[in-house]
């Protein structure tokens, strides 16, 4: 028999290579899921295998297999009462909003928009109530009558999840759910803001000519449309989502007096991977008996083994999983300090292939351990995506929240009686060394509250 190290025949390695795979393949989807979707995978594996043991659980053990066929659904019904156990009263839309608030640390006056906002939202997420609505609601309540404001906390309400969450009609819904870094972007913008009567009505030839594109270039950008949510609150308007919890939580470490360096003494941070509502998961001891048991027919033990060997592979993947994500999200807060202590605007953009080099993982690994990944700090609920941030601009020390930065800086600085054009906005941030797209300028504008350069106009 041939030993590790030693050269094999191509049928062995061929046997020994298609045993791994559905290992490793486990171990990526794994990886890959956020919390959320987590739980429905293994509620999905508790039905599916019976070797399969949630710690904890308060009902009652399952009655031991002694045949092929567990009683599966027994399993993820005792799974659904963990989880019930786990989780409080349903939140809702609004409520899942206002605890995303409760994490962003808001000047009061911007806070309490942000809460009345929540309160307006429709069904659908929508915030359809005009301006003038909202600030004569405002009155009543005893906010701060100021047009600014609102237009900040409607900005800071659009930047919570789900992303279209108060838009002010279906065009802006979806122009909040595209990205400014994906391909054909400004493409999809267009389509959006100028052909929308004219897709519905299948004028396709049409609409590929004045965008400049072939048919088939267009159906595909409405295919990538096709995928954006129309009503990004209406199925959370009733039920919690799961999508919404964070998968890491980065806390300050708070130390007694008597430890403190004193006031310039670093502040400490603590990384941890949030488990949510998921029950530990083992191999159930007394399924592994069975798979040796002699007196178990030969096709039951053959059956018990295989689920035991996937059990044990699911178990191993989530602890993988758990040790790959503190690792990505401690390398990504050692360096985002800035970050932690001022917010948003101090986010030093990182790379997935610096991160992958450092941690001695392959970049594929680091994507897949950021996507759909959420993490909770002192500033805010983000995707962790956003950390590793495109470099924009000519400024490699500048990242996207710091270009929004100094754009608000810019517009605050023009002449009201003659605000700035986004071309012009284009000019005034290439002058302090960041070269920006327009399409790029127009979407973070949009981004901040900030309206056009016609409604922005004082007389």
């Amino acid at each position: 028999m041939a030993r590790y190290g030693m050269q094999q025949v191509p049928g062995q390695r061929m046997h020994q290579e298609m045993q791994l795979l559905p290992r490793m393949l486990q171990s990526l989807e794994v990886l890959q899921l956020p919390l959320g979707d987590l739980e429905a995978f293994l509620a999905e594996q508790a039905l599916e295998n019976e070797a399969l043991e949630f710690v904890d659980a308060p009902c009652e053990p399952a009655p031991a297999p002694t045949s092929g066929r567990g009683d599966g659904e027994e399993r993820t019904a005792r799974f659904d009462a963990w989880l019930e156990g786990q989780s409080g009263p349903d939140p809702g839309l609004c409520g899942l909003l206002e605890q995303e608030l409760a994490f962003l640390d808001l000047d009061p006056a911007k806070a309490a928009w942000a809460r009345l906002l929540v309160s307006c939202l429709d069904e659908r997420g929508y915030l359809s109530l005009s301006d003038e609505a909202l600030l004569e609601l405002g009155r009543q309540q005893g906010l701060e009558d100021d047009l600014g404001t609102l237009g900040s906390a409607i900005a800071i309400l659009q930047g919570l999840g789900p992303a279209g969450i108060g838009g002010r009609d279906l065009v802006e819904v979806l122009l909040l759910q595209l990205d400014p870094e994906e391909e054909d972007y400004g493409l999809l913008c267009r389509i959006v803001e100028e052909f929308l009567d004219d897709i519905a009505k299948n004028k396709l030839p049409a609409v590929a000519r004045a965008l400049g594109v072939d048919v088939q270039h267009l159906t595909a950008l409405l295919d990538r449309l096709r995928r954006l949510d129309p009503a990004p609150g209406a199925s959370l308007a009733g039920e919690s989502s799961p999508g919404l919890a964070p998968d890491i939580v980065v806390e300050e470490i708070l130390e007694d007096a008597g430890e403190r360096g004193g006031p310039d003494a670093p502040r400490r941070w603590r990384v941890r991977v949030e488990g949510g509502a998921l029950p530990p998961v083992t191999v159930d001891s007394e399924v592994v008996r069975l798979a040796r048991d002699r007196a178990q027919s030969a096709d039951v033990r053959r059956y018990l083994r295989d689920k035991v060997q996937r059990a044990r592979w699911l178990v191993e993947a989530l602890e993988q999983r758990r040790a790959t994500l503190l690792d990505v999200a401690s390398w990504v807060f050692d360096r985002q300090s800035a970050f932690l202590i001022e917010g948003p605007a101090a986010t030093v953009p990182l790379t997935m292939t610096a991160c992958a080099e450092d941690l001695g993982v392959h970049t594929s690994t680091v994507s897949r351990a950021v996507a759909g990944k959420r993490v909770a700090t002192p500033h805010g609920l983000f995707p962790l995506r956003r950390f590793f941030q495109s470099l924009v601009g000519e400024n490699p020390e500048v990242g996207r929240d710091g270009l929004k930065a100094v754009l608000q800086r810019v517009v605050a600085a023009e002449d009201s009686t003659r605000p700035l054009s986004d071309d012009e906005i284009v000019e005034a941030l290439a002058a302090e060394g960041h070269r920006l797209a327009r399409r790029t300028v127009a979407k973070y504008r949009r981004e901040l509250g900030i309206p056009s350069s016609y409604r922005r106009r004082k007389y």
